[in-house]
């Protein structure tokens, strides 16, 4: 019997629904097309000042040749308005991390939708030498377990995170492309990942690199002499989760109310429903504004009608 190995998939940003079957199989997979190369220039640019500034890293999380360009959203308004709130991220959120339960209030059922929200949004760049990341899942984070779904196929709603990696560069085996192992969204919390089963995810400028919180993966080793490797990563929770990176205190008020609608919902400046995230039970933009005139319910449907 011939023996069929994984291989990371490579799908057209046209095609939405042939994305969301490779995720949902191989729990990852790259988008063509997902911008341009005038775009990625224009983050590339946005990021630049923050990457050079940034100190090298004590501890394991990242290698010292790594750099950082933290609370993306902020420092990036190409990212934050053209890529954060991408229509096809919402769809990819809305499929696989948006959480819909119905409960009663009183003796009337009700439906409530906590949509994702950003999590953090951070630029990576690894310079040469940089020594590759240890195998693993995001969502580690969040304290989730996983059960074994080699059998029985990927439900939808196991996950709770997901991972939009944009590169600054082309991304090679030799300059830090990411290692993956398709499939590994499946397996339990138990079994041990394998360098040996990761593939490369090499990408062109305009790729996108998608994945459940679930997937093993790591930052791959930058053995090049002269080549810095970075990417734009967008990582999405669950609306009730706390956010990795708390860009509240990163973030002036005044700032927040020049993004548009889309980003500051995208980012946590709205409420999870029926209740979460208010300040002073008043809605955090509507606090932001100074309006504290009135109150109410923060979900309509909660209502007696």
């Amino acid at each position: 019997m011939a023996v069929t190995y994984p291989s990371i998939q490579r799908i057209d940003r046209s095609d939405v629904e042939g994305i969301i079957s490779a995720i949902v199989k191989d729990g990852c997979c790259i988008v063509k097309n997902f911008t341009d190369a005038e775009t990625v220039a224009q983050v590339n640019a946005e990021t630049r000042p923050f990457l050079d500034a940034d100190l090298p890293w004590k501890g394991d999380l990242f290698p010292p040749e790594t750099r950082r360009c933290a609370n993306l959203a902020r420092r990036s308004k190409t990212v934050r308005e053209k890529w954060i709130v991408d229509p096809l991220i919402r769809a990819c959120n809305a499929k696989f991390v948006d959480k819909t339960t119905s409960n009663f209030y009183g003796e009337t059922k009700h439906t409530y939708t906590s949509e994702a929200v950003c999590s953090i949004a951070v630029t990576f760049e690894i310079g040469p030498g940089g020594k590759a990341q240890r195998l693993h899942r995001d969502d580690k984070n969040y304290h989730v377990h996983h059960p074994d779904q080699t059998q029985t196929g990927y439900q939808v709603g196991t996950d709770i995170e997901m991972a939009f990696l944009v590169p600054g560069v082309k991304t090679t085996i030799d300059n830090g492309a990411t290692l993956a192992i398709p499939g590994s969204h499946l397996w339990g919390s138990d079994r041990i990942p394998k360098t040996e089963e990761a593939l490369y995810a090499e990408m062109e400028i305009g790729d996108c690199w998608v994945m459940l919180g679930g997937t093993y993966h790591a930052g791959g080793a930058n053995v090049t002499q002269h080549e810095k490797r970075s990417v734009h990563g967008m990582f999405f929770i669950r609306g009730y989760l706390r956010q990795e990176e708390n860009i509240y205190l990163a973030t002036p008020p005044e700032e927040v109310l020049t993004w548009s609608e889309l980003a500051q919902k995208a980012m946590g400046y709205t409420l999870s429903s029926p209740n979460i995230g208010f300040v002073e039970f008043f809605p955090p933009l509507q606090y932001l504004r100074g309006e504290r005139n009135t109150m109410g319910d923060f979900d309509e449907s909660q209502e007696n009608k």
